[in-house]
Formats: structure tokens, sequence, C-alpha cells
């Protein structure tokens, strides 16, 4: 018996960063200490903070807001909502938005997931799919370290000032291994050491002519290597044909692109069945995904322009089959719904109480669900 798919906001949608996103970002040694190296930083870098109009204290007050919304241990996973920020800061929108950007300049903030406020069909379709009612993702940062902690720094910094304090009292400066500097090498008139040698001797014949007069075991005629593609040219899809022609005719800004041109590009979808409305429908979920909201006016390369944004998208995923799996699952629940009100009872009397939801796979009746069970 499949377990009831129960729809809800608190089920996230289950959009993450890709993985290795953060393998080579440096974890915080925690919120304190991330805090104060955020706060050292602002002081160093104030030109930083007056090129986007807000405060270092402002900087340092939102970067300690964020803190609070990452993992402890590492400083991953930190996902809060504008929202949130201006509810606990209370500062405006725009003055979190700023010192956000300058978190990001300063290396301190790395943002992994974007925010967007419309997901993409096949997103919407895993949501779904996960339960959850989600429409606008909530954007993910990471929160990481100035090269090394910000305690160890300042402790190499005091140690620094004593060995300074010492050597100005007199005391004799270290001779460890770690002070000494190695002895350059002299260079007169030689390759220098480590590099690579140039040779100056040029090849009599190229291999492509030395392939083509070498001659057979049995010592025939010359064999000459074969060229491939020279003469012919490959065969083109007549379904991606159709569908490029189709494409153009039905977007305005391809109309002034050849069919011949977008060919290759809908190639692979052609072969998965697509049509011209999933084509429509996947280059807007792609410029949705992206945060473009329409085609720039000043397009010069329209036929790149619609490669790049089919590019990431899985001919195995057609937008209108998803699109029309969806209105039928939804049909034949409203049908067992009907059928819950007016149906043929089941033997305990209740109206279709032993038909199957098509959505959530149980029964209505309780005392059809217990025979099945035991």
């Amino acid at each position: 018996m499949t377990a009831a798919v129960i729809t809800s906001r608190r089920v996230s949608a289950g959009i993450r960063p890709e993985p290795g996103a953060t393998s080579a970002l440096p974890a915080w040694w925690g919120a304190e200490d991330w805090t104060d190296d955020v706060a050292h930083a602002v002081t160093e870098h104030r030109d930083v903070c007056r090129s986007h109009h807000v405060e270092p204290d402002t900087v340092v007050a939102v970067a300690r807001g964020m803190a609070s919304f990452a993992d402890h241990r590492t400083g991953r996973s930190c996902r809060p909502t504008n929202a949130k920020l201006v509810e606990l800061l209370q500062v405006s929108l725009s003055t979190v938005q700023r010192a956000r950007r300058v978190l990001k300049d300063l290396k301190l903030v790395v943002e992994l997931v974007g925010g967007r406020s419309i997901m993409t069909r096949a997103e919407r379709l895993a949501a779904w799919r996960r339960g959850s009612s989600h429409r606008n993702i909530a954007a993910e940062f990471a929160l990481t370290a100035r090269r090394a902690g910000g305690r160890a720094k300042r402790g190499l910094r005091d140690l620094r000032e004593g060995l300074t304090v010492v050597v100005a009292g007199g005391e004799a400066p270290s001779t460890c291994g770690q002070n000494r500097r190695p002895r350059r090498q002299v260079v007169d008139g030689d390759t220098p050491p480590g590099s690579t040698k140039v040779s100056t001797s040029l090849k009599s014949r190229s291999s492509l002519f030395a392939r083509q007069t070498e001659k057979n075991e049995e010592g025939g005629a010359p064999r000459h290597s074969p060229t491939k593609g020279v003469g012919r040219r490959a065969g083109v899809d007549p379904a991606a044909r159709r569908l490029a022609e189709a494409v153009r005719g039905r977007t305005s800004w391809l109309r002034a692109v050849s069919a011949a041109r977008m060919t290759p590009t809908l190639s692979r979808f052609a072969r998965d069945g697509w049509t011209p409305r999933d084509v429509e429908l996947g280059v807007r979920d792609a410029m949705a995904a992206r945060g473009w909201k329409v085609v720039p006016r000043d397009l010069k390369q329209p036929a790149a322009y619609l490669a790049t944004l089919l590019r990431e998208l899985d001919p195995a995923d057609r937008p209108t089959a998803a699109e029309a799996h969806m209105v039928e699952v939804e049909r034949r629940e409203d049908a067992h719904r009907l059928q819950l009100a007016i149906g043929a009872p089941c033997r305990h009397g209740r109206p279709a109480g032993d038909v199957p939801s098509p959505l959530r796979g149980h029964i209505a009746c309780l005392d059809c669900r217990r025979e099945i069970a035991g």
C-alpha cells in the first residue's frame, strides 16, 4: 500500500547546491570569530563600504544576523530570507542587500543558490513529487573565513609584534631554518635551471605526407590515408528541420534566422518528440532559471542565444509531457472524489470505499484497509 502524499509548505522543494560547490571554501571557526573577522575586514576596506553606500557597522550587524542562520560548525546552509533579516535587524531591504554585496566582495559570503520567485517546470514537478507547495527559491549562502581563522591570524600578528620588541631590545634575531633565504644561483649564458630546452630541429616531412607515401606490405603502390568528411555532407534530420521551421515561425526574435542555422541545436530535442510548444516553454523556463525576464532587443546572435538557453535542458524532460501528466493525475483525483460521493459502495457500505486514490494510493474505507493489512 502506497503511503499518502500530503502537500505542505513545510516540506522543502529540494533545491540544493551542486555537489562539491563548497569543497574549496574554507569553513569558519565559529559565528563569533567570523563576525570579528568581518569587523576587521570592513575596517581595512572602508572604500568597499563607501562604494556600496553602507556603513561598516551596518555590514557587521547584517553579518551577525546571517551568522545566526548558518550551521554552527561549518558556516554552511545559511538560508535567511530578506524578510527575516529585515525583521531581525530592523533595517530596510536595500540596506540588507547593500551590506550583503560588501560581504560578497570581501569573499566572506559565497552565494551557492540564487534566490528566485519563479521555479522552472522541472523544479515545480520535483517539488510536487516531494509533497511541497513551495513556488519560491530562497538563496543559500556559505559563510567563509579569510584564508585562516581570525584568532589564528591575530595570534600570528601578536607573535610578530613580540619578536619585533625582542629584536628592538637587543636580542639577536633567530637564525632557524625558516628565516634563512636560499642563495640565488648565478646564471651566465646558460639555460636557466628548471626551464625546458627548446629544440631547433625541424621535421623534413609532415606526418600526413609520410602516411601518404607509405607502401603496403606487398610492395604495391603508395597507400593514401583516408580523409574523413571531405566531399561528403552529413545528413540533416528531417524532423529537426521541421521543428526548426516551426520554431522560427512561432518565435518573433528567431524569424530572421534560417532554419538550417537552428537545426543542429534542435536535433536532440526533435529525436525525443519535442513540439514547438515544448521549445517555447523550455526557453521560458531556462530564462526564468537565470533570472531573465525578456529577450534583449539588440540581440545580435539569436541562434547562439537559443543554443545557450537550451544547452542545459534534458530532452527526456519534455515540458508538455510533465504538464499533461499533472493534468491527468488531477483529473483522476477529481473523478475519485466524485466516486466517493455517488459511487458504488464497498462491502462495508461506504461509497467507493475500496477504490484507491490515484494520487495518494490509499482507500477511503477503514475497514477495507484493516482487511488488506491483516
